[in-house]
């Protein structure tokens, strides 16, 4: 018996496609791999509602150890084939082999990951009928060969799913609806959402895409709010992403935003403009009140400036696709691919490294030579992380293609190149850039105690530090510091982020595009400072690092047009992939105080803004009785999250956020 056939018969089924034509090249064998899950994997039950397929998509099929993956091209737990197909697990891992890991010391959020807007617009218009007639006039290649077997895997998915809801006695418009979606291109509104919601399965359940844009054709006048709340609630059962409204708005954004109340995913993203109408801001404060965080607030005019800038060979319909994926990394619908947090700078952490090591050797005798080491360090290790990025790339290109994301994202089909090997029609890439506002803080104290007011030496600076000293304490939340407007601190902010920022344009991105730096601190500032001991902006050692690139919690004292104005000071143009900004605004001044705050910071140059209107009550109340708030969300990072999925350090974190 073969090794594929051992595997089929274990339940491993994509490794199966995997290993079923060892002689073929990599493309087809990923593509049959693909086929072999669509062919077999488990469906999930059947909900009662009106769009199918609902629950945990067949990306996350239980039992499986090896399973397709939107980023990754797939996952392995190898410990999980140790039980099911043992002897598997030396081809997996030569296998996984072939691609490189991430040596670097402080990738926070990512690690080679890609997120994706595959083209829902294309899809509705020409049905999948389309693309097969396309990927058919390419020539006898096994690219076309392995396209066609994607194409049909769908398709056999596809009939799973009508025969499931007819055992299931589902409802006949929905049966009806898929026996021809998304074969066919759809006539109305509810078939294009059950096109919408299949091929979003299909695809691994990653970004939404911009559904009042591309669904407002088909729209007849209907409130089709409940759909888009059954389709949201697809999106969060999967921990999907993001999908962007606006910023041509009309009745659908205000459908999609009323939808999306007490719903933590996707993360809605809103571009603004000077002409969002009144309707839209009430329909944001209405949701924001839920404590959903939804929407996020985006800066269309200077993010499409910056677009131009960067890519002038990008036309405006195709900038027009703006779209923010994963937790906000800028892409374009359909047409991209974004190595989306492809690595990161873990800037707290560099930082800590330097301070207890030159800087504890006692080398300076002012801040000026300290500072424009440390700086030379930053660029060095911003330098060092994106060519490790660059290679990862490069190896992707070559092990591991992305046959779903090649059919469904322009020009790939077109170009007949693999998705991760330059056939996407625009590429770029972003890293985050995390603990920024720790070390601006750090660095403020060590230039105002130890070089202005010499009240420590280094050696005694440190010592106060870690033995978490309360005169020092007190002494350092007396510097100045980020986030109240004053020109000083925030000086040496704007300088040290020009520094990083800059460093990002020292590597050239494979196989096109540029780097860009983004900040989208998550849930993973947790593990990020917990690599990281005490630091003199205030941080205990191993606690969580800033979640933005506002204030230090407790130290933004001068209210929120302050901390905007510090925040605007910063290069933020040059932060393409995204600089996120969490604010904390009670309810009750949400209608008052929003819109003037978004108009004057998005003047000043903000790019992003995003509303948490969790009271400190609630928290409180559901660190002792979670069962009470399983619906609270909290807006953190790049996205929302349940309060009751934090790690208790997060929890604590969220509670010490200034309200406004």
């Amino acid at each position: 018996m073969t090794l594929s056939n051992r595997l089929l018969d274990a339940g491993e089924f994509y490794a199966a496609g995997l290993f079923e034509f060892p002689d073929r090249g990599t493309f087809y064998r990923y593509a049959n791999a693909v086929r072999r899950h669509f062919e077999r994997a488990a469906l999930t039950p059947y909900d009662g509602g009106r769009l199918y397929p609902c629950g945990r998509g067949v990306y996350y099929t239980a039992g499986s150890a090896v399973r397709p993956c939107f980023s990754y091209t797939f996952d392995c737990d190898f410990r999980r084939l140790q039980e099911t197909a043992p002897f598997a697990v030396e081809a997996m891992r030569g296998e996984c082999g072939r691609l490189p890991g991430f040596p670097s010391g402080h990738t926070i959020g990512g690690g080679g990951y890609t997120h994706s807007f595959i083209n829902y617009p294309r899809i509705l218009a020409e049905g999948l009928c389309g693309y097969r007639a396309r990927v058919e006039a390419l020539a006898d290649t096994e690219f076309r060969a392995g396209l066609l077997l994607v194409l049909d895997g769908i398709e056999t998915y596809r009939q799973r799913c009508v025969a499931h809801l007819r055992e299931a006695g589902a409802d006949g418009a929905l049966v009806a609806a898929l026996e021809a979606l998304p074969v066919r291109p759809p006539q109305t509104l509810y078939e294009a959402l059950v096109c919408w919601n299949f091929v979003y399965y299909a695809d691994g359940c990653d970004n939404i895409g911009r559904l009042d844009a591309n669904l407002l054709p088909y729209w007849r006048g209907e409130d089709a709010t409940a759909l888009f709340r059954e389709l949201f609630t697809h999106v969060d059962a999967n921990d999907g992403w993001s999908g962007a409204l606006g910023p041509d708005c009309n009745a659908l954004t205000i459908q999609c935003i009323d939808a999306i109340h007490g719903i933590r995913r996707p993360n809605l993203q809103l571009r603004v403009t000077g002409n969002t109408p009144d309707e839209v801001w009430e329909a944001v404060y209405r949701s924001l009140a839920t404590s959903c965080g939804q929407p996020a607030l985006y800066n269309e005019a200077l993010f499409q400036r910056e677009l131009a800038k960067h890519f002038p060979e990008i036309p405006a319909e195709d900038r027009a696709r703006l779209s923010f994926g994963g937790c906000t990394e800028t892409m374009l619908e359909g047409i991209s691919n974004v190595g989306s947090d492809d690595g990161g700078l873990h800037t707290a952490l560099v930082f800590e490294r330097f301070m207890r090591g030159p800087f504890a050797e006692g080398k300076y005798a002012d801040f000026e030579t300290l500072y424009r080491d440390f700086c030379a360090l930053i660029r060095g290790e911003v330098v060092k992380m994106l060519e490790e990025v660059t290679a990862f790339r490069k190896a992707r290109a070559l092990y591991r293609p992305q046959p779903v994301r090649t059919l469904f994202i322009d020009d790939c089909i077109d170009r007949g190149r693999d998705f991760n090997d330059g056939g996407a029609r625009y590429a770029w890439s972003v890293a985050n850039v995390s603990g920024f506002v720790n070390a601006v803080d750090s660095l403020l104290a060590i230039r105002t105690l130890v070089y202005e007011q010499a009240l420590y030496t280094p050696e005694a600076f440190l010592t106060a530090l870690d033995g978490r000293d309360e005169e020092f304490l007190a002494r350092a939340r007396r510097c100045p510091c980020w986030g109240v407007d004053d020109d000083r601190a925030d000086a040496l902010g704007a300088d040290l982020a020009e520094q990083i920022y800059t460093a990002y344009s020292l590597v050239e991105c494979y196989p096109s595009g540029k780097y860009f730096p983004v900040s989208n601190q998550f849930t993973t500032t947790d593990w990020a400072g917990g690599m990281v001991g005490a630091t003199p902006d205030g941080r205990a050692a191993y606690t969580p690092t800033c979640d933005s690139l506002g204030a230090v919690h407790g130290k933004d004292t001068k209210g929120p047009t302050a901390l905007l104005n510090s925040v605007a000071k910063l290069p933020l143009y040059r932060v393409l992939g995204t600089p996120v900004m969490n604010l904390r605004i009670s309810k009750p001044h949400l209608a008052t105080v929003l819109r003037p705050l978004v108009t004057a910071f998005f003047e000043k140059g903000g790019m992003q803004l995003q509303i948490s209107c969790v009271s400190k009550e609630d928290m409180l109340d559901a660190l002792d009785h979670p069962e009470r708030h399983e619906n609270l969300i909290v807006r953190i990072g790049g996205f929302s999250e349940y309060f009751n999925r934090l790690s208790p350090a997060l929890k604590q974190d969220m509670l010490s956020r200034t309200e406004y």
